[in-house]
């Protein structure tokens, strides 16, 4: 069975009932991007959360708003794990700690019988992402991934265009630029020996690639087809000498086939991909879509920024605007809680499942092998 086909939960039977959603970890991520959507969303209540640091899940638990009619609060902040799965009622878990923790939390999180809704990259390599697949696949459990760009408004805009033939009826290449840090969070050392976890192999499986460009390669993935044929170039050209991790990544791949359907309008598309963490240069964060008619460009890592349609020439024909979310992850926390009441609306097609999030770290295995 398939990630994709293993979503078996009683609330599909009566779709007015909320899902009783938990969560693991409350590091930065959660404050605005993805945890509020937990108590925002329609048919979700966040009844439970937790973290090592004690203290802290209580006082997460103090801004989830009030709903009992005695005045009870709804969450109850845990420092233990074990015991926050045995919270009664608990039924989907959404997993938001450091990749190098990922796989323990999954196996309890599977152990206690509960869906699951995991940050990305959902593990430091493939191997362990299959693992982790493995374990909600083997006791039929839900398990979906954080890959919330496949949700932006935009991301469905520039499917749209692409569906539409607004570049021509075929795509011929894929490109993509990044110079600078492309929005990772909390990567400043505070000493001479203090290396940021996303800039540490052991707790995120790579440089700043696995935490910033999963995204891009994911979205790639989403909306032309599957990378084959990656070949990848890595480097450290200008990280301190504490910092181990690659700097640079350029990567060149093909669109191959779907395995659920054929995509001619990308099969065969020449893929180009540069991320320079660590340069001088000027900023860059740019997405380009080329077609036989004319291009689709856009910053890749914003949820916000516009897209804009150009003929073969380099003139804009035409720019879309959008509008900044108040919580990036809403739209696609809300499609998950959806599919887990057995309420199938049109966002399900974008929803992220094992089958794609394992996709993305063999493309990452394979572009980085030079480097691990």
């Amino acid at each position: 069975m398939s990630a994709a086909t293993s979503r078996v939960i009683s609330h599909q039977d009566h779709p007015t009932k909320n899902i009783r959603w938990g969560i693991i970890g409350l590091g930065d991520v959660t404050q605005i991007k993805s945890g509020p959507p937990f108590w925002k969303c329609q048919g979700s209540e966040l009844v439970a959360v937790m973290r090592r640091t004690p203290g802290k899940a209580q006082e997460f638990a103090q801004r989830v708003p009030t709903t009992t009619t005695n005045g009870n609060r709804c969450c109850v902040g845990y420092d233990n794990v074990q015991e926050f799965l045995q919270h009664p009622g608990l039924e989907a878990v959404y997993i938001c700690t450091r990749p190098g923790s990922h796989l323990a939390m999954a196996e309890l999180v599977a152990a206690a019988g509960k869906a699951c809704y995991i940050e990305k990259p959902v593990g430091r390599c493939s191997a362990e992402t299959l693992q982790i697949m493995q374990l909600f696949q083997s006791k039929q459990l839900p398990l979906y991934t954080a890959y919330i760009s496949r949700a932006y408004p935009r991301t469905q805009a520039l499917r749209e265009l692409r569906q539409n033939g607004a570049i021509g009826e075929k795509i011929s290449k894929i490109s993509y630029r990044l110079v600078g840090t492309g929005g990772a969070r909390n990567i400043e050392t505070s000493g001479p020996s203090t290396i940021p976890w996303r800039l540490d192999p052991k707790q995120s499986g790579g440089g700043l690639i696995m935490d910033v460009g999963c995204h891009i390669l994911d979205r790639i993935d989403y909306l032309c087809g599957p990378l084959i044929k990656v070949h990848g170039n890595v480097e450290n050209r200008n990280s301190p000498n504490n910092i181990a991790v690659e700097d640079y990544v350029s990567l060149t791949a093909e669109i191959g086939l779907r395995l659920e359907k054929d995509n001619p309008y990308t099969v065969g598309a020449k893929v180009e991909c540069t991320w320079d963490f660590a340069s001088d240069d000027e900023p860059c964060d740019e997405f380009i879509f080329t077609g036989t008619h004319g291009s689709i460009q856009m910053a890749g890592m914003s949820p916000d920024g516009p897209i804009h349609v150009l003929d073969t020439t380099g003139n804009i024909l035409h720019t879309i605007s959008f509008e900044t979310p108040e919580h990036t992850a809403q739209a696609m926390v809300q499609a998950v809680t959806d599919d887990l009441r057995g309420i199938r609306r049109s966002t399900k097609e974008y929803l992220s499942f094992g089958d794609n999030a394992l996709r993305t770290p063999q493309v990452l295995d394979q572009g980085l092998e030079s480097n691990y």
